[in-house]
């Protein structure tokens, strides 16, 4: 069963995405917790998260997720990380694009997507 760990400051998020993920037990996935961005890189350790959901609503978010992504590469944790980002916001979107062509994230999902595309894409993962 592969650890889920999300990090964002959407109490509201977290929960509905945690009740969707223990709904489905047919996909092998185990929600482990949500945290903040400050506890992101030893959570991943203390939770031994397979996978990481980073929430990007802004851009001041965004630098936050790089920061983390950087330290969890760098360390060369075993972890697959997706960021959920708003469509609305270019420079995200782009910033989103950059990471994943660097290496810092295995991929990203829209916040407009449905539940079903999210979790066929950490399926894939």
């Amino acid at each position: 069963m592969k650890s889920i760990l999300f990090i964002s400051a959407n109490r509201i998020l977290g929960q509905g995405l945690s009740a969707a993920i223990l709904s489905k037990p047919e996909i092998g996935f185990q929600w482990t917790a949500q945290l903040n961005y400050s506890q992101a890189v030893v959570g991943a350790d203390i939770f031994h998260a397979d996978m990481m959901i980073l929430d990007v609503v802004d851009q001041t978010d965004m630098a936050y997720a790089i920061e983390i992504c950087q330290s969890l590469r760098q360390d060369n944790r075993d972890i697959k990380i997706l960021l959920l980002v708003r469509p609305e916001q270019a420079a995200v979107r782009s910033k989103s694009v950059d990471a994943q062509n660097a290496g810092l994230i295995d991929s990203f999902v829209f916040y407009d997507s449905s539940l079903t595309y999210l979790l066929a894409k950490l399926e894939a993962l």
